[in-house]
């Protein structure tokens, strides 16, 4: 048996045991309820598009870090990553493509997009000539993407692009039109989305295979999310269409401006909307809708006070959110057929990002601040059990030899998970000021480890193992 299969062996008879032990309450007062399980879930070459795969569900079928995390290498990103995720291609060439901002200023946008050897950190290819990258969707050798588009009217800096996966080579573009959505690319063809319709582009040439007007609209905030299921792709702002040709299967008629940013799975739509209310408490909602005709099938909001403005993630009969205020940060697991809450689970920090779910295991990222010294911190990523939200561990990122902020800690972003690794770019938590993302962002690469994580990965509160 190889050292992997070792690991994964260990890890799933550590979460059996926990399973055991813990009964009704978990770790970090986590309070259970029992889920379904459903053992559908996409298996796809690697996190290879934003929240995973088409459907934007933030599941992939494969092991992260198990059974403990290590740092197998870390860098300075001489740039920012944030709010844009790292894309990890399996295969004989692994190789993880990160698409990094490097000048954010209202009338500029430069950037680049690298590619790393998974193994060892060591730089393949970077193109500059760029404006700055959003996350890619790899497909078949080609990186699709959308840039940020600067906010000064006059600017001119923008489009969508495809590169060459091997060699970084631009091999065509699009931007006459500045502003496009996150891609999203099937066997067929690459969907996108700018504010005055939604398109499909052949793959090879970028061409327009189909066009459908008023669709799709860069609105709210949510950026003409997309997500595809079963031959459909559905719209923050309410709308279905067919791939094949773009035609319209249903639109809901709503008062708000967009529905929200969504994942698509098993027959269903979730949408997350987060609404920010001037001297009332902030409330983020879910409402699960049928992907035939997008009649609601349930609805969610959480109590109390909600700031957190991540997307959901879904795999195996459970839908993940966060409910983080001033007071608390709680994971939330939801029922994805009726919407009850099956779990909720205590998460130490604050500025947590969108969970994502690896084989049976919630990864979150995030600050941790101790007590004692609540303006200090550092990134932290915790695992957690899918089925029960047991803690599994949580690991402190060191930052000590990276440059890092001194008035604003570093905060993980989104983590990302392929073949036994786990990816994650940090960020100055709470900085209102731009060239701060762009001088103190740093990337990490986290593998497996048979041992639990020394002293200074671990929080104050957390002893030498794992009981």
């Amino acid at each position: 048996m190889s050292g992997k299969s070792q690991m994964q062996n260990s890890r799933r008879t550590f979460l059996k045991t926990v399973g055991i032990t813990m009964g009704v309450v978990g770790y970090e007062g986590t309070t259970v309820t029992a889920g379904k399980r459903d053992t559908e879930r996409e298996s796809i070459d690697g996190w290879t598009t934003v929240r995973a795969n088409p459907g934007r569900t933030g599941a992939i079928a494969e092991d992260g870090p198990t059974p403990y995390p290590t740092t197998n290498w870390k860098m300075d990103l001489n740039g920012s990553m944030y709010n844009v995720e790292p894309i990890a291609v399996n295969g004989c060439s692994e190789t993880v493509y990160l698409a990094v901002t490097t000048d954010d200023d209202p009338s500029k946008s430069q950037g680049y997009i690298g590619a790393y050897d998974v193994q060892t950190g060591d730089q393949r290819w970077k193109q500059t000539e760029l404006p700055a990258p959003r996350t890619p969707a790899f497909n078949n050798g080609i990186l699709y993407f959308a840039t940020r588009v600067p906010s000064t009217p006059d600017a001119d800096a923008g489009g969508f692009y495809a590169l060459n996966a091997k060699t970084g080579e631009i091999k065509w573009s699009r931007t006459s039109t500045q502003k496009w959505a996150n891609p999203i690319v099937t066997e067929d063809y690459v969907y996108t989305a700018n504010s005055t319709a939604a398109y499909a582009l052949d793959q090879t040439t970028g061409t327009t295979v189909w066009k459908t007007n008023d669709i799709g609209g860069l609105v709210d905030g949510v950026g003409a999310a997309l997500s595809y299921s079963d031959g459909t792709i559905f719209f923050g702002e309410g709308t279905a269409l067919d791939a094949s040709n773009g035609s319209v299967k249903w639109r809901v008629a709503d008062d708000q401006v967009t529905l929200g940013n969504h994942a698509a799975h098993d027959g269903m739509v979730y949408y997350i909307r987060t609404e920010f209310v001037v001297g009332d408490d902030d409330r983020v909602s879910v409402t699960a809708r049928s992907a035939d005709d997008g009649t609601i099938i349930w609805t969610y909001e959480s109590n109390g006070s909600n700031r957190w403005d991540g997307r959901l993630a879904v795999a195996d009969g459970y839908v993940l959110l966060l409910n983080s205020n001033d007071k608390e940060s709680l994971v939330k697991a939801l029922d994805a057929a009726t919407g009850e809450l099956l779990w909720t689970a205590a998460v130490d920090g604050s500025h947590f990002s969108s969970p994502v779910i690896a084989d049976e295991t919630v990864y979150i990222g995030g600050r941790f601040a101790p007590d004692s010294d609540p303006w200090n911190g550092q990134a932290v990523i915790y695992a957690l059990d899918l089925e029960t939200g047991a803690r599994t561990w949580a690991y402190l990122l060191d930052s000590s030899d990276l440059e890092t902020s001194p008035e604003n800690p570093p905060a993980a972003g989104t983590p990302v998970v392929s073949d036994g690794n786990l990816y994650a770019a940090t960020y100055p938590s709470g900085s209102t000021l731009t060239y701060r993302y762009v001088s103190y962002s740093n990337f990490f690469v986290l593998g497996s480890c048979d041992k639990w994580p020394g002293s200074n990965h671990r929080r104050p509160t957390d002893s030498g193992n794992n009981t």
